[in-house]
Formats: structure tokens, sequence, C-alpha cells
């Protein structure tokens, strides 16, 4: 009476193999879920620079022409947690006479990130 060898099962190698499989699977889902975190906190930092601005190129309009020249001059304006410097330079007789180019850059840290808007009042 002869006795089949049968083993059920995996063996070491082949558990092993499926572990490093596995592992490279889960850094590379893991590497990109980090990726998509610093995209959204950088999407969300252009769309409240965008709003710092916005706000800043309203408020020249509101003011018109004779009184925008006030806006001038830089200022730090904090929302989400991050610190934003708002640059507002107003230009006389740009394009054109009786008219005020007035630019608005927003930048915020880390790096040299910005935003730049601009509008022109007539009188």
């Amino acid at each position: 009476m002869a006795f089949a060898s049968q083993q059920d099962g995996f063996t070491l190698m082949e558990v092993l193999v499926a572990l490093l499989l596995l592992t490279i699977g889960l850094l590379g889902v893991a590497n990109l879920t980090i990726g998509v975190i610093k995209g959204n906190s950088y999407s969300k930092n252009v769309t409240t620079a965008t709003v710092v601005a916005q706000q800043q190129i309203e408020q020249a309009q509101r003011l018109g022409y004779t009184n925008s020249n006030s806006l001038a001059g830089s200022a730090t304006v904090s929302m989400g947690g991050t610190s934003f410097t708002r640059t507002t330079a107003v230009t006389n007789g740009s394009p054109g006479p009786n008219m005020k180019a007035v630019s608005v850059q927003v930048f915020w840290n880390p790096g040299n990130n910005s935003v730049s808007l601009n509008t022109i009042i007539s009188q």
C-alpha cells in the first residue's frame, strides 16, 4: 500500500511573494494619496488667494476712479490658517488718459506661490 504525498496550502515562498506584491501595491496607493492631499491643499490656497485679490478688485471698483489710489500698498490677510500678503498697485493714466490700472498680487508660503488680478477703472 503506497501513501500518496499530498500537501494542501501555500509554501513559504508563495506567501512571501504575495506579501511583497501587496506591499508594493499599498505603497503606491499611499504615495498617490499623499499627492492628492498636497494637490488639494494647493488648490485651496489658490482659491483663497483669488478671493482675497477679488475682494480688493471689487473694493477698487466700488471706490471708483477718484478714490482708488487709497488702496495702493500691502496688507497681510489670514484665511483658513494661511497668511496671504496682498500688494495693490494703482497706475494713473494707464493704459490711456482718464484711466487707472489696478493690479493686485497675492502671495503665500511655502514657496513662491502667487495670484494676480488686474482691472482698469475709467473716469
